[in-house]
């Protein structure tokens, strides 16, 4: 009997604060946000983004978007990607601070050159080519917040957004 592939983890958890209409703090939402199916079995979990910079920080309650609109603001998310999964090479024109919550995923560039990352490592991805993979038995789940970037240009060639389709 083939061992069964672990659950899928459990939706995130986003506590949102703001104010009130006198300026003290309280909290303006409790909730899990539902995380959306990705390519290959994967899920991606806006908690939360703002559509400027700098951020409006008053509350609005449409704040979490799709970043294939752009990437104008900022995109504070989930990455929960299944065992033994290999993503596809992409890029977006953002500035990404990328943490390992859980398990342990290998970061593919381009060039063929591989690293693996464990809980608690961290990665800044500034605008590269890259994959995800999770080469375990086990889920495991990225957070990652997102800026937007200035196009860059190597050689006289802007490096534009990709995802393949």
């Amino acid at each position: 009997m083939a061992d069964k592939a672990p659950p899928r983890m459990s939706d995130t958890r986003t506590i949102v604060t703001g104010h009130d209409e006198k300026g003290n703090a309280i909290i303006l939402k409790d909730a899990s946000n539902e995380a959306n199916p990705a390519r290959g079995g994967a899920f991606l979990n806006t908690l939360w983004s703002s559509s400027d910079t700098p951020a409006r920080i008053d509350y609005d309650e449409h704040k979490v978007s799709n970043p294939t609109d752009g990437f104008k603001g900022s995109f504070f998310n989930t990455y929960d990607i299944p065992p033994n999964h290999q993503g596809s090479m992409h890029r977006t024109v953002t500035l990404d601070y990328i943490v390992v919550l859980r398990g342990q995923v290998v970061l593919t560039l381009e060039d063929g050159k591989r690293v693996t990352l464990a809980e608690g490592d961290t990665t800044v991805q500034q605008g590269t080519m890259h994959s995800w993979a999770n080469e375990s038995d086990q889920w495991a789940r990225l957070v990652s917040v997102m800026l937007p970037a200035r196009q860059l240009t190597v050689d006289d060639k802007a490096l534009e957004q990709h995802f393949p389709v």
